[in-house]
């Protein structure tokens, strides 16, 4: 068996997995809690959704840059030093917003969070997928536990951050926030370590029977983002972004809008991310009887559906039947999209088309706030944006469904 052991004869990827797990945490302590700091700012600076939103742009702007840049270094060194600085920045960046008395301050410091974070979804994904490249099963399991953290973070960071705000005001949460980001990172940098020399292998389409592989030499990267599947994936994911991005943004104002009151949009948030865990983990089992390429249509549809539910909210327990459903599908997509591309393409630059794939969703991304923000502002209400956005993942699905299998890209 190749790989590293503890002392105690554990695989340490599984070390690797608790500490891409933590790293995963803090995605669900910016992406998801965003939308907690909206209101609070909106009234003490009087701003109109759009510039609000901006601030949030700015953020996933910055993010993309840094993604794409950390996915081909993850390729080449150990992902601890880049952990370690990503803790620093994006730490630095978040608490620097309680400085904030400006729109163009709050953007300058969510994109020095952006720029940050921008490293940690490409390093914890591409960094376990290689500790357990050729073991199915446990890779599955492995990456539907680190996928996890995103969802734990949200459900656990929503609440407490209005909590802070609350208690402390909204300055003091961010600085709060700030502090905790960068101390999860740093004990993660202390787990973490580059996963042992893989033989690489080529998976044909969704198979995963181990006797079926057969060795393949890695194509230019060039080569495979130029093939019709990656720039399928890539449409798919940029779709479920642009719809994640908007929702984490602007679900919390809308449904105190609704009548929801701020406490229980919090918690609503929280939980979007919370009912993702169970979609991430069902993920692997859905992906055995269906293929990657259906599991992510079946869930990229399903969060179409349930935004047609938010049309139709009145009051707290529809909010929440929504985001038990979208939380299960949008947790169902991740380890898919991530699954496809390694099954496509293998490990040798997986970092960096991870990175391409979602720094290309989060670039759309960064403006579905601003646009949503933009469209209620004009019409009044939500629900021509909702529409787009079920339209968007509607067209994602077909995508998706009509993609053509075929053998993986080799050199």
């Amino acid at each position: 068996m190749s790989g590293e052991r503890a002392k105690s004869d554990v695989f340490y990827g599984w070390f690797v997995v608790a500490a891409c797990f933590l790293l995963t945490l803090t995605l669900g302590e910016t992406f998801w809690s965003f939308g907690v700091f909206f209101k609070p700012l909106e009234e003490e600076f009087d701003w109109s959704k759009t510039l609000v939103s901006s601030g949030y742009t700015a953020f996933l702007i910055g993010y993309a840059i840094s993604i794409v840049a950390s996915g081909r270094l993850v390729d080449r060194i150990s992902p601890r030093p880049i952990v370690l600085v990503t803790g620093l920045i994006a730490g630095l960046g978040i608490a620097l917003c309680s400085q904030v008395h400006s729109i163009n301050q709050l953007r300058l410091f969510l994109f020095i969070a952006g720029v940050g974070a921008g490293p940690i979804w490409t390093v914890a994904s591409s960094t376990v997928m290689r500790w357990f490249y050729g073991r199915e099963r446990a890779g599955r399991l492995a990456l539907a536990i680190t996928s996890t953290g995103v969802g734990v973070g949200a459900l656990v960071f929503a609440p407490l951050i209005n909590y802070f705000i609350d208690d402390f005001g909204w300055r003091d949460a961010f600085l709060y926030v700030g502090i905790i980001f960068s101390a999860i990172l740093v004990l993660s940098s202390v787990i973490i370590r580059r996963s042992p020399p893989v033989q690489e292998m080529a998976i044909s389409g969704s198979d995963t029977n181990p006797s079926r592989r057969r060795p393949a030499p890695p194509a230019s990267v060039g080569k495979m983002i130029a093939s019709p599947i990656f720039l399928g994936i890539t449409l798919v994911v940029t779709a479920a972004i642009v719809s994640f991005q908007a929702l984490a943004v602007h679900l919390s104002p809308y449904a105190q809008e609704a009548g929801v009151s701020a406490a229980s949009a919090a918690l609503a948030l929280g939980l979007l991310g919370g009912f993702s865990i169970p979609g991430r983990i069902l993920s692997g089992a859905v992906s055995d009887a269906i293929g990657w390429r259906k599991t992510l249509a079946l869930a990229v549809f399903g969060m179409a559906i349930s935004i047609l539910w938010l049309l139709f909210l009145d009051g707290g327990w529809m909010l929440y039947c929504f985001v038990l459903c979208y939380g299960v599908c949008h947790g169902l997509r991740i380890p898919a999209q991530l699954g496809i591309v390694s099954d496509f393409f293998g490990v040798s630059s997986l970092g960096v088309l991870i990175g391409i794939t979602t720094a290309v969703g989060q670039i759309a991304g960064a403006f579905a706030p601003y646009m949503t923000g933009f469209i209620v502002d004009s019409t009044g209400e939500y629900s021509l944006a909702f529409i787009v956005l079920m339209v968007v993942l509607t067209g994602a699905a077909v995508v998706s469904v009509v993609m053509r299998e075929r053998q993986p890209v080799s050199g």
